[in-house]
């Protein structure tokens, strides 16, 4: 049963929308589509775990495209290029930098606004630079992001809410 989900609303892109959830057992596989005022999510059967997975779903594919559209705009900035672009579920960071230039980024990231998104991937590829958080990072970060102390305030602030 849909006990958790009644008259839920979830964050897309730093607003809240509801939800509207209806079943159809016709289709493949379980599936989210946003159309501008609601998030309509169509699943096989009514149950908890099922809206969860098909929204966990959304949000990843949302992520990804959102991630590489922020790397492909930002990258004129930087001579190294990301060698890899994965989105996981941890829960620990918004995103990692490793020394080989995999760059990893939390699915909930499509939760916030594109601004905030803009900066965790900012924030990222200057790790590609400077792989610590010392005066240069900062420095390269403020360039490309002047205000991105904003953009981590949002996160502090509504990361309880980016949640399915």
């Amino acid at each position: 049963m849909i006990h958790n989900y009644l008259g839920q609303s979830f964050l897309y892109l730093g607003n809240e929308y509801p939800i509207q959830i209806s079943q159809e057992i016709d289709i493949k596989q379980d599936y989210v589509v946003f159309d501008g005022d609601k998030l309509n999510i169509y699943v096989k059967q009514l149950e908890d775990e099922k809206i969860k997975q098909a929204l966990k779903r959304f949000y990843y594919q949302q992520c990804k495209t959102l991630i590489e559209r922020s790397i492909r705009s930002y990258q004129s900035n930087f001579k190294i290029k990301p060698r890899s672009i994965r989105i996981t579920d941890n829960n620990k960071n918004w995103g990692t930098c490793d020394s080989r230039q995999q760059l990893t980024f939390n699915w909930k990231l499509a939760m916030a606004p594109l601004k905030v998104i803009d900066y965790v991937v900012v924030h990222e590829m200057c790790h590609m630079v400077h792989l610590n958080h010392d005066r240069s990072f900062w420095r390269l970060v403020g360039k490309l992001v002047p205000d991105y102390e904003q953009m981590e305030n949002w996160l502090a602030l509504s990361s309880w809410k980016m949640t399915v």
